[in-house]
């Protein structure tokens, strides 16, 4: 009897002893101390500032027209922090200083000194051209062009080619002067082209203008001077015909006669 009640009383105690103490509960492998994880600090959320709300137009601007931006201003240029870098703007008046946008004037003297330096070593480009010509090729060509009606026409440019290379150019009128020489050189025997052309004015009415352009072939032979003579004219009446009675014509050509002769026998240059 007393052993029934001494596991009474175990029993008993075991029981109230199960229900003081609170069970234990399982913690995850991976799970972080609570502690830790109050103890770290949340970042703060930034927000946006709010939007400004656009200025009100002004009363006399239309609703679908804003107003321009004012305009940028510019910048200064950078210094290096030396006062006597930045040099003032000249003023109007100010001799020592040109004014900006102005340069200087073109040296007329010094232009004319250049151009007579290039067409004297153009001079001296073709004679020595010439001379080693003479030494290379027997056959002198002499080429004359005459503009025949210069009394009503002034021919304002005149130029001759030879084979495609310029030989002669003018704009004095000089063909209508003279009879003289216009090239005098020296080329292989055999076949040439020779182009003549005449840019010529009315003297009545300078409105009217005309342009003669002819091609030829020449032959020249070894051992003999080759002479060619081509004369240009205009024997038409427009130029002042038209202020009286509205009607006109051209007459434009070129003539040429080529002939051979012995050495020495062409026109002297």
């Amino acid at each position: 009897m007393l052993a029934r009640w001494k596991t009474l009383a175990l029993l008993a105690l075991l029981q109230a002893f199960a229900i003081a103490v609170p069970p234990v509960r399982p913690v995850p492998a991976n799970a972080a101390p609570a502690a830790a994880q109050r103890a770290k600090p949340r970042k703060p959320i930034k927000k946006p500032p709010p939007a400004e709300p656009p200025a009100p137009l002004p009363a006399d601007v239309p609703v679908d027209k804003a107003p321009d931006p004012a305009p940028a201003v510019p910048a200064a240029p950078a210094t290096s922090g030396d006062p006597a870098a930045v040099e003032p703007a000249a003023k109007p008046g100010d001799p020592d200083k040109p004014a900006a946008g102005t340069g200087d004037a073109p040296d007329v003297d010094s232009l004319r000194q250049e151009y007579l330096s290039l067409r004297d070593e153009l001079f001296k480009s073709r004679a020595r051209a010439n001379a080693v010509a003479s030494q290379l090729y027997s056959t002198r060509i002499q080429i004359k062009l005459t503009y025949t009606t210069g009394r009503y026409y002034s021919p304002a440019k005149s130029s001759i080619r030879l084979d495609g290379a310029s030989v002669y150019e003018d704009t004095s009128g000089a063909i209508a002067g003279d009879d003289g020489l216009r090239f005098d050189g020296y080329v292989a025997p055999g076949r040439h082209l020779i182009t003549f052309r005449v840019e010529a004015t009315g003297k009545d009415d300078d409105s009217f203008t005309s342009t003669t352009e002819s091609q030829i072939v020449v032959k020249a032979i070894a051992g003999k001077d080759l002479m060619v003579a081509a004369r240009a004219k205009d024997s038409g009446d427009i130029a002042y015909e038209w202020k009286r009675s509205e009607h006109g014509s051209y007459g434009l050509g070129i003539d040429v006669s080529v002939k051979t002769a012995k050495p020495g026998e062409g026109a002297k240059p």
